[in-house]
């Protein structure tokens, strides 16, 4: 719906507006994206309508803002369904998307530590271990 669309937006704006004040570098900040898909299906989580409004927000106000967004767990079978729904993004950007259902992958993009997310038990839980922006940025 067009209302979960303006909501997740806002959500991301607020998100990327807080990691950015937060640059180490205000003159030319970058922000890696999680987004964590455990338990949602594409038909839930990534809708067409939504990506689309997201990049229409990002692309003209964020402009090499986004090192990376990473895309997890999205099974193998339906990593090319998603790559499909984001044929709208422009390649340079398309190549800063890393969809997967590779943990190891995760961590190498993003220096997780894999052993450590095997301990906490999930990525969730480490990710709350290792926050540096408070709970209200962890989704569940």
């Amino acid at each position: 719906s067009d209302s979960l669309s303006t909501d997740v937006v806002k959500a991301f704006v607020v998100y990327t507006e807080t990691l950015l004040s937060k640059s180490p570098d205000p003159r030319s900040p970058k922000t890696s994206q999680f987004v964590d898909l455990t338990g949602v299906s594409i038909k839930q989580g990534l809708q067409p309508g939504v990506l689309k409004k997201l990049y229409a927000t990002f692309e003209p106000n964020y402009p090499e803002t986004l090192e990376k967004m990473v895309l997890y767990p999205v099974p193998r079978i339906m990593v090319r369904a998603v790559n499909a729904m984001l044929s709208f993004v422009n390649e340079h950007t398309r190549k800063k998307f890393i969809i997967t259902d590779d943990l190891f992958l995760v961590c190498k993009e993003l220096g997780w530590n894999l052993k450590e997310i095997e301990t906490c038990g999930s990525v969730n839980s480490y990710m709350k271990k290792h926050l540096q922006h408070g709970l209200s940025f962890v989704f569940d």
